[in-house]
This record gives C-alpha cells, sequence and structure tokens, in this order.
C-alpha cells in the first residue's frame, strides 16, 4: 500500500499534538483555531490511510462500505482547505465577529462536504497502487481550489491587518498545497496533497504557533511578543483586566544584594505559576507584568511576593507594584506600558507596597497623552506657531528684540494654553523637536522682507532642559542658521538656571561653540528658585533677564528692591545688559527705567504676538 507518507505526515503532526498540549499557552482565540486546523487535519490524514487500507483489502469488503470510506476522506479534504481561510480570517475580524461568520460558514462547508457522497466515484487498484478518481474527486478538487484561491485573496487584500509571520506562513502554505494538488492530478498515484498539509501545518507551528516562541528563555515567563499578541485579543473583545507591574530597579548592587537578577525573577515567579488565572510576561531586564482578570488575584499574588522579601530591604527600596484595574482603558500594548511608566513616575520614591493606578492615575494619564497627541499632530500638520513679545530698549528707545515664544493652535483654531504643553512636552521629550521647529521659524522671519524691515538687533530663542542635555546641539542649531542664511548675532540663545545645573558640562561645550560662531547667551529667570550668583559668573552669558517674580516683588519689598539694586549693580561692572521681565504699569516702566535697567519687557507694552501682529506693531511704534 502507497501510505508511507501518510503515516510519516500523521506521526509528524501526533508530535506536534503532543508539544502543543505539554506546553503552557495563553488561550487564546487564534491558538485555538489552530489547533482546531491541526485536529482536522490529524483526523483527515487518518481517513487518507483508512480509505487506501480499505481499497486495498476491498476484495473482502462491502463495495460500498469501500466507497463510503473513500468519500468521507476526500469530503474530510474540503473541511481541511476551509481551515486555513477560518484560521487567517481571525486576524482581519473580532472574535465576536469571527465566531458568528466561522457558524455560518462551517454549516456551508459542511454542506459542500456532503456533495462527493451523491457523485459517482471510481477505484484504481493496481498492485500497490491505489487511488480514487471520477466526478466526486474532480469535485473536491474544483472546492478545495476555490478555498485556497479565497485564502490567497484575503491575505492579499486584507495584508496590513494580518500578523507579518501569519501572513506569510498561510501564503507558503498554500503554495505548497497548490503545487502538491497539481502533482496529484497529473499523477493520480502520488498521493502528496495530505502531506503538504502537514508541511503547511508544520510551518504554522514553527514560525508563528509554537509555544516555545512565546517564552522568555531565561526566566521561562511569557515574552514581550506574547504580551502584545495576548493584550490585543483581550482589548479586541473589550474584556476588563487588571495589571500589576512589577518593577525592579536597574540601580540594585546585585553584587552586594542578597539575590541575583534572574533569582529574583524565578522568586516572584513561583509564586505566581501555581495561579492558573494570572499570566506573569518579561517586560524589561529586571520586570514582570502579571495580568488576571481577577483584580484579588493579583493583590493576593503581590502580597505573597512582598512577604517573601518582608527582610530584604533593598528589594523593597529598589522595587515599585503598580496595580490598576483599568486594563481594558488603552488600546493597545505601547500605550499600556507607557501608563505603566507614567504610574511609576506618579509613586512617591520611598513608597513600599502596592500603587494603586487607579480612575484619577488613568484620566491624568489620558490627558497628557492627548496632549503629547495634539503636540505630534500639530507638529506633522505645522501647527506649531511662534509669537514674539516686542522687548523696549531704554537707551534705544524703541524695539529692538523681541523674545521668540512656542504656541501650538489646536485644529479649531484656539491656542492650546502652554503652561498645559510645555511640561509635558518636556516630560515626553517632544520638546526638542518643537525647540527645532521654534529655531526654524524664528530664522525664517528674520530672514522674510516683514524681519529685515523690523530692524530687530536679535531675537530670544529659549533652550529647554532637555536641549541643553543634548551634545549635538550646536551642530543643529548652527545647520539651521545656515539653512537660513541667518547672521548668528540675531539669534540670542536663553537658558535657564536649571538647565545649567543639570547639563553643566555638555551645555559649556555648546555654548562655547555656539558663542565662537556667533550666538550670544541670556540667563533667564534669574532669580527664581536656587539662585546663585555663581552661574552668572560660571555661565559666558550677555544679558541677565530678572524673574517676573522678583521684578514685580520690587515693587512691594523693601529687600527685593535692595537685592534687584545690588543685582542691576553688579551686572552692570561686570558688562552685562539686564532685562526685567513682567512690567504691566507705567509707574512699573519709569521705576525700572529710573533704575538703569536696559531693557523692559511685559504687558506694558504688549503681550506676545502673532508674527504678522508683531510686524504690524513694529510699524506702528
Amino acid at each position: 500500500m502507497n501510505i508511507q507518507v501518510q503515516i510519516c505526515g500523521l506521526l509528524i503532526l501526533v508530535l506536534v499534538y503532543i508539544f502543543y498540549k505539554t506546553h503552557r499557552t495563553l488561550k487564546l482565540y487564534r491558538e485555538r483555531l489552530f489547533f482546531q486546523v491541526l485536529c482536522t487535519l490529524i483526523l483527515s490524514l487518518v481517513f487518507d490511510i483508512v480509505s487506501v487500507m480499505a481499497i486495498y483489502y476491498r476484495a473482502s469488503l462491502p463495495e460500498s462500505a469501500v466507497k463510503i470510506v473513500c468519500r468521507t476522506y476526500i469530503a474530510s479534504l474540503i473541511c481541511v482547505a476551509y481551515s486555513p481561510f477560518m484560521y487567517i480570517l481571525s486576524d482581519i475580524v473580532e472574535e465576536k465577529r469571527h465566531k458568528r461568520i466561522t457558524c455560518v460558514l462551517s454549516v456551508a462547508t459542511l454542506l459542500l462536504s456532503m456533495v462527493p457522497f451523491l457523485l459517482p466515484i471510481h477505484i484504481f487498484d493496481e498492485g500497490e497502487m491505489v487511488y480514487t478518481y471520477g466526478p466526486a474527486v474532480f469535485y473536491v478538487y474544483a472546492v478545495c481550489i476555490t478555498y485556497i484561491i479565497t485564502t490567497l485573496v484575503t491575505v492579499g487584500k486584507y495584508r496590513k491587518k494580518l500578523n507579518s509571520r501569519r501572513r506569510f506562513a498561510t501564503i507558503l502554505w498554500m503554495v505548497i498545497w497548490i503545487i502538491s494538488a497539481a502533482i496529484q492530478f497529473l499523477n493520480n498515484r502520488l498521493l502528496v496533497v495530505g502531506f503538504a498539509s502537514v508541511i503547511g501545518v508544520l510551518i504554522l507551528f514553527v514560525i508563528i504557533e509554537n509555544p516555545e516562541a512565546n517564552l522568555d528563555r531565561k526566566s521561562d515567563c511569557f515574552n514581550s511578543y506574547a504580551l502584545t499578541e495576548y493584550l490585543k485579543e483581550l482589548l479586541q473583545n473589550k474584556e476588563k483586566f487588571a495589571v500589576l507591574d512589577i518593577s525592579i530597579s536597574n540601580r540594585i548592587n546585585l553584587e552586594e544584594h542578597s539575590i541575583y537578577g534572574n533569582e529574583i525573577i524565578s522568586s516572584i515567579l513561583r509564586l505566581v505559576r501555581s495561579d492558573k488565572d494570572v499570566f506573569a510576561f518579561k517586560n524589561t531586564t529586571y520586570g514582570l507584568i502579571l495580568i488576571s482578570e481577577n483584580v484579588d488575584k493579583l493583590r493576593e499574588r503581590a502580597k505573597d511576593i512582598l512577604n517573601h522579601f518582608v527582610e530584604d530591604e533593598e528589594f523593597a527600596k529598589q522595587t515599585r507594584f503598580i496595580l490598576t484595574t483599568e486594563g481594558a482603558t488603552f488600546s493597545n500594548m505601547d500605550e499600556l506600558l507607557q501608563f505603566l511608566s507614567f504610574a511609576r513616575s506618579e509613586c512617591v520614591n520611598d513608597q513600599v507596597g502596592i500603587f494603586d493606578a487607579g480612575e484619577n492615575i488613568v484620566s491624568k494619564y489620558h490627558e497628557q497623552y492627548e496632549i503629547q497627541q495634539e503636540i505630534t499632530e500639530a507638529l506633522i500638520d505645522d501647527r506649531v506657531e511662534v509669537f514674539l513679545q516686542p522687548i523696549y530698549s531704554n537707551n534705544a528707545k524703541r524695539f529692538t528684540s523681541a523674545e521668540a515664544l512656542v504656541r501650538i493652535r489646536r485644529t479649531d483654531g484656539t491656542l492650546l494654553p502652554p503652561g498645559l504643553f510645555i511640561p509635558i512636552a518636556e516630560d515626553s521629550g517632544q520638546i526638542l523637536a518643537l525647540g527645532e521647529r521654534v529655531m526654524e521659524k524664528v530664522c525664517e522671519f528674520l530672514g522674510s522682507c516683514e524681519g529685515k524691515e523690523s530692524k530687530l538687533h536679535y531675537i530670544e530663542v529659549n533652550l529647554s532642559v532637555i536641549q541643553c542635555e543634548n551634545k549635538h546641539l550646536a551642530d543643529q542649531l548652527i545647520s539651521i542658521v545656515e539653512k537660513y542664511g541667518i547672521n548668528p548675532n540675531m539669534i540670542n540663545l536663553e537658558i535657564t538656571e536649571t538647565a545649567s545645573i543639570s547639563a553643566r558640562n555638555t551645555l559649556h561645550e555648546n555654548m562655547k561653540r555656539l558663542i565662537d560662531y556667533g550666538f550670544t547667551f541670556s540667563l533667564d529667570d534669574f532669580g527664581k528658585g536656587e539662585s546663585n550668583l555663581m552661574y552668572v559668573v560660571e555661565m559666558p552669558v550677555s544679558i541677565v533677564k530678572l524673574d517676573y517674580d522678583l521684578s514685580k516683588a520690587f515693587f512691594t519689598s523693601p529687600k527685593a528692591r535692595h537685592v534687584v539694586r545690588a543685582v542691576i549693580g553688579m551686572a552692570h561692572e561686570m558688562g552685562l545688559k539686564l532685562v526685567s521681565e513682567g512690567i504691566e504699569t507705567i509707574d512699573e516702566n519709569e521705576s525700572m527705567q529710573e533704575e538703569g535697567i536696559d531693557y523692559i519687557q511685559g504687558y506694558y507694552y504688549s503681550k506676545p504676538l502673532p508674527m504678522k501682529e508683531f510686524v504690524e506693531f513694529i510699524r506702528g511704534h
């Protein structure tokens, strides 16, 4: 009997079946579908072997029984051909809809599978070579080819929705199947269709459905890819679930610590692995994410872990437990991980125990996330604007400079408050892109006819703390001014005391390069926070800007007046210019002029203006 190939294929599938059943899986819907495909193919191969044996021994069997067995086998091929289409469809539609569609298609496939029992079938039996042919067989070929083509067309049409590995494995399976069907159609003696199906399922198993591919080998828990797939299904089905993030700081000195890195993870996993309702995923080098639909189970596991390490003070200090029951409010894994990072930042540094990231924290995160999205979209849509606030020179008796202030215009035309988006942009790192865009627009303005007409000596551009920490800051700024052909001395870069503290060495190197190239610097917000006169001594600035609060205090506090007068005298003796910010009334303006302040900035003269309005303002003054 020519069943060696079928037996070989069956043994392979049985091994896959055993391997699959003895390994941990996430119990995902797609995993269950793959298991159905595997079982369908095993059953079809069994029918294939039985049909060949029935033909071989048909002399001792009733003819009708032999033909029923043969018809059963070829009918099973229709189910096998349908299974990959059902499987791939799960990537395209959500689970509930997929179940409805497959219910209808399964009934249709079952009806199609009944047709071979109504059509004539013939049997070839010559020595060791046996096979079936006739209308029933041709019908099955036609239906199977239709399913294969439908699967390929579906993969092509919805390729962007499909998992790339699943898409590749399915296409490869279908191609192998078409080739094998063509071979068997041309030579009925070569029964290779069944084995081609085995190869197809084996490809699926190796490329995407191997449970081992979802495991982190060092910790023996699920990896980040498994986390992506698991969250995708939970979120798609809109199921409520809780998340426990266990983050172990990299600052732990593993040489002095009583339990080494991977042993910590292993100890935690031993405490949670017995709970079948809790799935553990590796997050960072020393971090885990536990997910369960039962929040009480997560709390219990967290308490077990804390009790296990209760005597380990270093672990308690360096480990954060973030628990949220709001997992279903996120759209994907990246957003969830961003939220967990945000929640860790909200957690008090010396807090020990479980930090509940409830609705308030989630709402705060979503507000911040929406603003981040608004910033990103504004950069893409060119809705980032630069407003200019005029600065009056008491010596020149005219407006000789301006401060550039970033603004974001919403799609409805309103402005996003800078006090709302600037701190978030600094935390998220988006301030780098905003700073670069402001510099571009300032240089573009200075190079325009309106910019030249305004006859400004310079425009002040703020540098954020993150920009000051950027080693490539000087290269970027020089590149921009060269792009627009702007004289660098028309740009005055504002730094703050905070920036000079956190990135002193990097900032000094950038400042030296930029000053040598022609830029100038000013120290902004002097007098705010932990003021230190050494900043003025050490920083190569040419302008000092008095902080708004210090300028205001000058008019209400005798002590503040002494401080401001001392700063003015000190600055002028050092050859520095002074700017007073926040001047709003004629009395404040006259007082500052009497004290010898070089420049006045504030609402007394003008609020920050869009560039077109700024140009009109300068023309009128």
